[in-house]
């Protein structure tokens, strides 16, 4: 059911940028731009760029659901996490092939604990450093060292808030979900080393999208 106060309708594929404000346009290219707690930047009639909105998968999920209501089918989230293996270090891009859920909001989609991205083939013209699995939580302050060790031995290789919940509710409703980071923290040598300057990821996440618009 629609809204009385949404009156607009966006593409079918949605661009998900938790966190990241990238201003009125992104660089002049958006040709309308809608408020729906982030900002909605549409790009073409095939594409559309949300971002400017908090952290976390709650969010990120109840967005999509009224993404889905405006007519998106397709959702790819692109954001920062933390790097679990050695070999990748700031600013480096890792494409998410599945995440292990560690969030609430998946378990009112589906029951697995495993959610694997589904379709966006397109993304294997992306330049990346690496492709593996995540570990999605919502507890920021509990990725111990245990936690980090348990999920390194999965196989994941980024940790993150949002991956998981958003394959979660694509699978239950029969929808397109990718996601691909860029590296904001360091959680691998027993210390967690985040980077310097938030404007070195922000520069990174820039570079990202610019490259995304292009192959989607």
């Amino acid at each position: 059911m629609r809204s009385k106060n949404i009156s607009f309708e966006i593409p079918q594929t949605l661009l998900m940028l938790p966190a990241a404000c990238f201003g009125a346009g992104l660089g002049g290219l958006s040709k309308k731009t809608y408020k729906l707690i982030g900002d909605i930047e549409v790009i073409n009639d095939d594409l559309a760029v949300m971002h400017n909105f908090a952290l976390g998968a709650p969010l990120c999920v109840l967005l999509a659901e009224l993404a889905a209501v405006l007519g998106a089918k397709k959702f790819l989230l692109a954001g920062s996490a933390g790097v679990l293996a050695e070999g990748l270090s700031f600013g480096d891009r890792v494409l998410c092939r599945g995440a292990y859920s560690e969030e609430g909001t998946s378990r009112h989609y589906v029951s697995e604990e495993y959610l694997p991205a589904c379709g966006f083939d397109v993304l294997s013209a992306l330049p990346v450093k690496a492709a593996g699995d995540s570990w999605t939580t919502d507890a920021f302050f509990r990725e111990n060292k245990a936690s980090v060790q348990a999920y390194r031995e999965k196989g994941c290789l980024t940790v993150e808030m949002e991956a998981s919940a958003l394959f979660a509710f694509a699978k239950s409703r029969g929808f397109e979900a990718g996601a691909v980071f860029v590296i904001s923290d360091l959680l691998y040598g027993g210390f967690w080393r985040s980077v310097q300057k938030n404007a070195q990821t922000l520069k990174a996440l820039r570079a990202l999208v610019a490259d995304l618009i292009k192959i989607l």
